[in-house]
């Protein structure tokens, strides 16, 4: 005689799981801070801004002389310095995901894509904004005590020939960021994003006219780096098309990039 028993099937009524715009958003805030590429390139593209715009106003030769003592927020120059190293951050920030091969528990745990990227735009973008508005606010504060430019002496932050200017030079830092990131979600190789950024838009402006017909030398005017000088003069220097021209340049490299990057995100990791 055998006896046989049944188990009962349980069964479970499950939630759908799914992770949230604030989970993404915190997930990218402890990756920047973790991961010791991110980190130590955030402080470095910072420490070498305001090293550099110390000293400057410190010494105050360069920011005094006849040349520059008329621009009070000739400081600023430095910060395309600043821009190179946190392109390089944005681009590590997509890179090193691919490169160690995590990005596919990333896109398990979040399928939606644009849900992804935005996060990681978002909070690296934004934390190189606060830092960067932090610094133009320190580095004013230095300029007034140390007193080093005639036309800065007594001037308020947000006086018209100070403000656009320093604001101008500000936003660049975190242009530099989204920039960044997208090429490395366009490329998702670092060395080969890095290496477009160097070629193409920043050595491009000076190699490409000797290449291209005289017709077509003056395309370099619409690079990000042009139409960035030209925001950042405060109105000194307007260019071929002013600022509206140039936010509209800039903001275009921006959706050209974020497109294509989209696409290929949606096409190959869908």
């Amino acid at each position: 005689m055998s006896a046989s028993t049944t188990v009962p099937a349980l069964t479970v009524r499950r939630g759908r799981e799914r992770i949230t715009a604030s989970g993404l958003l915190r997930s990218e805030w402890r990756k920047i801070w973790s991961l010791r590429s991110l980190s130590m390139t955030l402080v470095a593209g910072f420490a070498l801004t305001i090293g550099l715009c110390s000293y400057m106003i410190i010494d105050g030769t360069a920011l005094g002389s006849e040349d520059a003592g008329h621009i009070p927020f000739g400081w600023t120059a430095i910060y395309p310095v600043g821009m190179l190293v946190l392109v390089v951050l944005g681009v590590l920030s997509v890179s090193s995901e691919y490169s160690s091969g995590s990005i596919r528990t990333t896109l398990t745990a979040a399928p939606r894509r644009v849900g992804v990227m935005l996060s990681k735009v978002v909070v690296v973008t934004g934390t190189v904004t606060l830092l960067a508005g932090a610094t133009t606010v320190l580095m004013y504060l230095l300029l007034r005590m140390m007193g080093t430019v005639p036309s800065a002496v007594g001037m308020s932050l947000f006086d018209p020939d100070m403000f656009w200017g320093a604001l101008g030079g500000t936003l660049m830092l975190p242009y530099g960021a989204l920039f960044g990131v997208l090429l490395g979600w366009l490329l998702r190789n670092a060395a080969a994003a890095i290496c477009l950024y160097f070629g193409l838009f920043q050595m491009g402006p000076q190699i490409l006219p000797a290449f291209l017909p005289e017709s077509l030398a003056d395309v370099t005017d619409y690079m990000p780096l042009a139409a960035i000088n030209i925001i950042r003069s405060g109105g000194l220097s307007t260019g071929p098309y002013g600022n509206v021209g140039a936010a509209i340049v800039l903001v275009g490299w921006l959706a050209a990039l974020g497109g294509i990057a989209w696409w290929r995100l949606t096409k190959r990791d869908g």
